[in-house]
């Protein structure tokens, strides 16, 4: 067969399952990988919900997603060890291998970096197979493949926790408790902060930061949480990770930050333009940090989730067939349901 289904997305808030042809093999490195699950990422919804992420612009239709699980089929000559029936899970970003980021040791900053699901990149996952570089493929136990697609939001919250230099000991607050942030938070209490808060806009999802070892949430919508943090942390926190990509959860980090905290953002707008104040920023020497994806942590996360699986298993909380797109898109972009992650089982 040649073909195979595809789910693009058509429109602003729009998507659709279409027949296209069946991708091959063309050079000795590649493998073909066979689909199985693919995790809705924020990123993802960005394009869903605007068709855009600041200058990459969706031209309709693209096919999207970079989250997957999957199954090899095939592998070209230069195997490795990658044999057909092996379970891996992707690594989204091609790089070149060639430019100064490259061989500076930086692939996630790489002058030609391809992602899948990124416009005018490469398109992305949510298709019945794909050819990948074996480069990016890891293997992973078919056991631990319905929990897979946590590998890459795992991998992006331990480089997040590098470039913070270490939560031992700290106060850290996570500002924004979706998928990712709660992985962020599992990993501070993990690694022995002394004392974490977590706060979103949706209960179920602040019910999942207790479930991660959270001392405090917040909610603010019906909570103010500078004058909480600051009943609890007179002197203010040491690290704030920010996962939601809001004005004001950047306007709250400026504020709750001790002098010489740090403030790791990971979150990303839907705004092209986003503001601090430069007096607060400058009086407290307050150290900002942006988090590119994740740089070669996803054989680190695949042992994290090994380790870790039975506490995160509650993050998936919604799981949806190809034809259900639509629905699980408009659930996980709307919050519905108590949805924490949603994901799509081709």
């Amino acid at each position: 067969m040649n073909e195979m289904r595809a789910g693009v997305l058509s429109g602003v808030g729009r998507l659709e399952i279409i027949e296209v042809t069946r991708p091959q093999i063309s050079s000795p490195q590649e493998v073909l990988l066979r689909i199985e699950t693919i995790g809705i990422c924020g990123s993802d919804l960005h394009y869903f919900r605007t068709g855009r992420i600041g200058d990459q612009v969706v031209d309709f239709p693209f096919i999207i997603g970079h989250e997957a699980v999957a199954v090899v089929k095939e592998v070209g000559s230069n195997k490795g060890d990658l044999r057909p029936g092996d379970w891996v899970v992707i690594d989204p970003a091609l790089s070149c291998g060639r430019c100064d980021q490259c061989r500076a040791g930086r692939s996630h900053t790489c002058r030609q970096l391809r992602f899948l699901g990124c416009p005018g990149q490469r398109a992305g996952c949510l298709q019945d197979y794909l050819v990948l570089p074996r480069n990016n493929c890891f293997k992973i136990n078919e056991e631990e493949s319905t929990l897979g697609i946590l590998v890459e939001p795992i991998a992006i919250a331990i480089y997040a926790h590098h470039l913070a230099e270490g939560v031992r000991n700290k106060k850290v607050i996570v500002l924004g408790g979706g998928p990712l942030g709660l992985v962020v938070a599992y990993i501070s209490r993990q690694k022995g902060c002394q004392w974490l808060g977590v706060t979103d806009k949706v209960d179920a999802r602040l019910e999942g930061a207790r479930k991660v070892g959270a001392d405090w949430i917040g909610n603010p919508l019906d909570q103010n949480i500078i004058k909480e943090v600051e009943s609890i942390n007179p002197e203010q926190v040491d690290i704030i990770f920010e996962c939601c990509g809001q004005q004001e959860a950047l306007d709250q980090a400026e504020i709750l930050l001790k002098p010489g905290g740090k403030l790791v953002i990971i979150g990303i707008p839907e705004a092209d333009r986003i503001w601090f104040n430069p007096h607060l920023l400058r009086r407290k020497e307050i150290e900002i940090i942006n988090v590119r994806r994740q740089n070669n942590c996803i054989p680190g996360a695949i042992q994290f989730l090994q380790s870790h699986a039975s506490s995160l298993r509650f993050l998936i909380t919604h799981r949806y067939s190809l034809n259900e797109i639509q629905e699980a898109f408009e659930v996980a972009s709307n919050y519905k349901d108590g949805v924490i992650k949603a994901v799509i089982d081709l």
